[in-house]
């Protein structure tokens, strides 16, 4: 639950922590940083210099801790190779990353700094590698991200071919004192749209590009969707360099290394459509080991001519140059001066700092960019989540630190200066309100009662909704502003609210009023816990809602998965009650419920599978950790029996703790809370797993 902020000192104080083996090289443009804070923010700094040789994680957590108990820490800044947490055990604090343990542990961690910045998670030490220090979530703290201070790393490319690592922070550190001198209003955004990401939905990203219009303002937004070009690259890349733009907010899939803009272009060319048949195929050939065995099996799984399989190392150099045509590769931002003064970064891996080189230091800290900060995700991130919450406080001064100091995942990061801030939207006489603006950052970082009252009683959406997430409103009230209220985003964070600190009433209050809302992201996000629900007392809304002709992609993916939670039987009934008289036609209909029985048939195998000792360790962990994601209802008791049987294997065990802890929305978490709170294993790896997940389920701590 979000709790008020009571702190011991009234000033409010950025640390600056700086690696002891770059300390000497950066110390003139660190101190310009700390002054221009103290300046122009009115916020004490406190510098801590690690030592030269190797520092633990501990020591600076600890240290920022205690800093945060007596001298009101706000933020910390983490300057050079601070060393990188990796976290295991806590995939329920990330919104997608569940990669197994028994992958090796680079790629089986998520970086994140939620270890340095929330001091109500516990962390067991595990083991380090150079800068990477392992830790496992403790199930001795709480299991829900709730961050005490906001943290940013300053930490460039290792590889710029010109500029060396020292080089880059100065130059950072450099404009970011210079930019505090002159804050200008945020009144120019971009929003982009990138190939894949929800699911190409236009509907999701007109409503998302209303949603900033109330933020923003609608007459300095700006929408790219990746088709509007064959290849949108240039044009991608020189709006980015625009250095009147203020804030740009940008879908994407994405590597460490790469943004994936688009795709092939639309063509209704046959020609077009056979040439970019033969270069997949070719793709696949470059990548086969035995290329005769894969010709012929490409040519038969394909139906295509084996002429089309020709020629595929011939090809290769210029394959390769129209492949990069469609993305953003890091090589390409060699010398390339980002303009953007804050950017978001809405895809996979961009913030992957535990790498030298990774595309978010790029945008902010390549030579000559302009760019002040930059949040971007060190792993994998969910498409259905709420990108822009509370943006609008950035119109009021508050700065990024603050903003998203509430809205953080595991992976999310913020790259660059935390304390980078607009001016102050202008008063009614015209005048920037720079009084305001810091006010309002004031009140945001610290939200008493009195702090609160004085934020809910704002005309401006994001800024009352800020109020609403810190708990400040009685739950009856939050249902009425979910119900009634005209504000997108404001209905948007009540519903948020509902779901994330509400009884179980108010979560199927959220759902069920949610999956009727006129905004597609909350009637997307509604689906998507409806899914996590199975809930029987849903079903007729998902099903009235899934035959809607008017409803979007993305939001009947969800629907779809939901509709296959509950019995066949009452699902074909659920959906014959809602079927329209024109709509679907008789062959959509049975193909739907075709498409229903074949995923029932499937549950039908796996769901016995949890306990039947035929299968193999290997194929029960599966079906086990599937329940992660789908939480079938049918699964929790099989579950359950698998976590008491002391004569299964304990990685099974564990397993099957585990994937209770995905049940927090399930009519069934009472259930298993009691199941489990009954078991008297102590002392081992599966009693660790047990107490966490009853610690998330009394947590309601899943994203």
């Amino acid at each position: 639950m979000c709790a008020f902020v009571a702190c011991g000192s009234s000033e409010h104080v950025v640390a600056v922590v700086v690696d002891g083996r770059c300390h000497d090289a950066v110390a003139a443009s660190v101190r310009e940083y700390q002054t221009a804070i103290e300046t122009y923010d009115g916020k004490r700094t406190h510098l801590i210099i690690t030592p030269s040789d190797s520092t633990s994680p501990n020591f600076i957590r600890d240290t920022l801790k205690v800093l945060y108990e007596n001298e009101g820490l706000e933020g910390a800044v983490l300057v050079g190779d601070i060393p990188v947490p990796m976290i295991r055990g806590a995939h329920h604090l990330s919104t997608a990353f569940k990669m197994s343990p028994s992958i090796p542990w680079e790629q089986s961690s998520v970086p994140s700094d939620r270890f340095y910045d929330d001091f109500g998670l516990s962390f067991d030490f595990l083991r380090n590698d150079s800068e990477l220090w392992y830790y496992e979530l403790s199930a001795n703290g709480r299991q829900r991200i709730d961050c005490d201070i906001y943290t940013a790393r300053v930490k460039p490319s290792k590889t710029d071919p010109d500029h060396s690592f020292e080089e880059l922070i100065n130059g950072f550190f450099h404009k970011a004192a210079a930019a505090k001198a002159a804050p200008e209003i945020l009144d120019k955004v971009f929003h982009f749209g990138g190939h894949g990401n929800s699911s190409d939905s236009f509907n999701a990203r007109v409503d998302e590009d209303k949603a900033m219009a109330e933020q923003f303002g609608d007459r300095g937004l700006h929408f790219i969707n990746f088709d509007e070009d064959a290849y949108v690259k240039s044009r991608f890349l020189a709006i980015l360099a625009d250095t009147t733009l203020d804030y740009a907010h940008v879908h994407t899939h994405g590597e460490v290394e790469t943004q994936y803009l688009s795709r092939e272009p639309y063509t209704s060319m046959a020609s077009v459509h056979i040439e970019n048949a033969k270069r997949f195929l070719r793709a696949r050939m470059r990548a086969a080991g035995d290329k005769r065995a894969t010709k012929a099996e490409l040519a038969e799984s394909y139906n295509v001519p084996l002429s089309w399989l020709e020629g595929w190392d011939e090809a290769e150099q210029a394959d390769s140059v129209l492949s990069m045509a469609y993305d953003v590769h890091i090589r390409e931002l060699d010398g390339y001066s980002s303009g953007v003064k804050l950017l978001l970064l809405d895809a996979c891996f961009n913030g992957a700092f535990l790498h030298d080189d990774y595309i978010a230091a790029r945008y902010a800290f390549g030579h000559g960019s302009r760019t002040l900060a930059v949040t971007a995700n060190s792993v994998n991130v969910v498409q259905d989540h709420w990108k822009n919450e509370l943006a609008g406080l950035l119109c009021e001064g508050v700065c990024v630190g603050n903003w998203m100091k509430g809205c953080q995942t595991l992976e999310s990061h913020i790259f660059g200066d935390p304390t980078f801030h607009f001016q102050a939207s202008l008063s009614s006489s015209g005048k920037a309100r720079g009084d305001s603006r810091r006010r309002i950052d004031r009140l945001v970082a610290r939200p008493t009662r009195r702090a609160l009252s004085h934020l809910a009683r704002s005309s401006k959406p994001d800024t009352k909704g800020f109020a609403v997430k810190m708990g400040y409103y009685p739950n009856r009230k939050v249902r009425e502003i979910l119900r009634e209220d005209a504000s997108m985003n404001l209905r948007m964070e009540a519903f948020s609210y509902l779901i994330r600190n509400g009884s179980y009433d108010d979560f199927l209050y959220a759902v069920s009023t949610g999956l009727d809302d006129s905004y597609e992201l909350i009637r997307r996000m509604a689906s998507y816990y409806a899914e996590l629900s199975g809930d029987p007392r849903l079903l007729p809304l998902i099903a009235d809602r899934y035959l809607d002709p008017l409803e979007t992609t993305r939001v009947r993916f969800h629907l779809f998965r939901a509709l296959s939670q509950y019995s066949y039987e009452g699902t074909e009934t659920a959906l014959n009650t809602a079927r329209r008289s024109n709509y679907p036609t008789d062959d959509e209909y049975s193909f739907l419920l075709s498409r229903l029985k074949k995923t029932y048939e499937a549950e039908s195998r796996e769901i016995p599978s949890i306990r039947s000792g035929d299968g193999s360790t290997k194929e029960r962990t599966k079906a086990i950790r599937a329940q992660r994601n789908y939480c079938r209802p049918a699964a929790v008791e099989p579950l359950l029996e698998l976590v008491a049987d002391p004569y299964e294997d304990e990685s099974l065990r564990i397993a099957a703790a585990e994937a209770l802890g995905w049940y927090v929305h399930s009519p069934a978490a009472g259930e298993i809370l009691a199941r489990l709170r009954e078991s008297t294993v102590e002392g081992t790896a599966l009693s660790s797993e047990i107490r966490k997940t009853i610690r998330r389920i009394e947590d309601n701590a899943n994203l």
